[in-house]
């Protein structure tokens, strides 16, 4: 008698008899969802851009933690600001290192007010001493997660810390105005991370 043999599960028939438990509602997370005999899993993930400062007082002894006087205070700040702020800030960042050398004729912000005070803060070329140290910051992320999948810091100078943070108060997106720093921007990144998904059928 020949020994039969055991049929192979397809994938569908892994899936057939799929089912959230009546528990995973309290768990918290929107992945998966089952729509139209399809098992969906959606990418949470997000681009999140911020305007950073790191400030930290030193009294220029080394730590040791059985004495309080060693002991510093560190501060690290972070405002939420769109993807056009951002690049302009990284553009900036350029023309500052040297990179960029005629930008005079280049339109930086599509505003001409706003134009215009950018390239007369750089042409003036005004020294500004700081405690902290300025940044961007780039991050991409679940707003809920504990750990962010990546995250990017470019340091900056001062002056153009000052230019992003008036910038970004007065022409920004009004959604970033209370700093919650969970808000979505809707900008082509964004949309297309949000258009990311993978769908198994039930069959």
């Amino acid at each position: 008698m020949t020994k039969r043999k055991k049929r192979k599960k397809s994938f569908c028939e892994d899936f057939s008899n799929f089912q959230l438990p009546p528990c995973a509602k309290f768990l918290g997370s929107a992945n998966p969802f089952v729509k139209d005999d399809k098992i969906i899993y959606r990418n949470n993930n997000r681009l999140y851009l911020f305007l950073s400062f790191n400030t930290k007082t030193s009294n220029g002894k080394a730590y040791n933690p059985i004495d309080p006087s060693t002991y510093n205070l560190t501060g690290i700040g972070n405002l939420q600001i769109e993807l056009y702020f951002f690049i302009i800030g990284l553009f900036i960042n350029e023309v500052q290192k040297g990179k960029i050398k005629e930008y005079e004729d280049i339109m930086i912000h599509e505003d001409d007010n706003a134009d215009k005070f950018i390239k007369s803060v750089l042409d003036n070329e005004y020294t500004i001493t700081s405690e902290f140290i300025p940044s961007l910051t780039y991050m991409v992320s679940n707003a809920s997660a504990v750990v962010p999948v990546f995250t990017g810091v470019i340091e900056i100078s001062p002056v153009n810390f000052y230019i992003i943070l008036m910038l970004s108060r007065f022409y920004g997106d009004y959604g970033l105005l209370f700093s919650d720093n969970a808000y979505v921007t809707n900008d082509f990144i964004n949309i297309a991370l949000a258009n990311t998904y993978v769908e198994f059928c039930k069959c």
